[in-house]
């Protein structure tokens, strides 16, 4: 069984948690201001709807972001044998360039879906549709980051 270095990959996590926190704290800023929003136009029922449909969102692709946290987390495991050869760093490599192009296409689907949404006084569904597609992102992310942190630890103590 080949030694591992996990350095850096505790270094990850903890970048990891701390983005997290940002995330969660980011989250309570965007809910307090949509909610502040949605009681200035006189609907806060709308708050409440849109956090729910988040949510539902969320748990919709919570088991596809698990699958993809564990699947980064099972990458930088293998990245932090030591001995490892050439050959399979670069197939390393290659997984994680996929992992990442494939987050970027979730963060820039949503950037976009944001920017291209219209403006809260031209339409009186804009808040519902901007706040829904916040909080899925964050909750998204959110659950991204929790699962590789859970699943790269729960690794890290398997190999050891």
């Amino acid at each position: 069984m080949p030694g591992f270095d996990f350095k850096r990959l505790n270094h990850v996590i903890i970048i990891y948690r701390v983005v997290q926190i940002l995330l969660v704290m980011l989250l309570a800023f965007m809910a307090y201001h949509f909610q502040q929003l949605f009681v200035m136009i006189g609907k806060p029922a709308q708050f409440i709807n849109s956090f729910i449909a988040a949510v539902i969102f969320q748990l919709v692709l919570l088991y596809p972001a698990y699958l993809l946290s564990r699947r980064d987390a099972k990458i930088e495991i293998d990245s932090c044998a030591l001995g490892v050869s050439v050959e399979t760093l670069a197939a390393l490599r290659k997984k994680r360039l996929r992992s990442d192009l494939l987050k970027f296409c979730v963060i820039i689907f949503f950037i976009t879906f944001v920017a291209m949404a219209p403006d809260a006084k031209k339409s009186t569904g804009a808040p519902l549709v901007l706040s829904t597609s916040i909080f899925s992102f964050l909750l998204i992310a959110l659950t991204y980051f929790h699962g590789f942190n859970f699943c790269a630890k729960k690794q890290m103590k398997h190999t050891i």
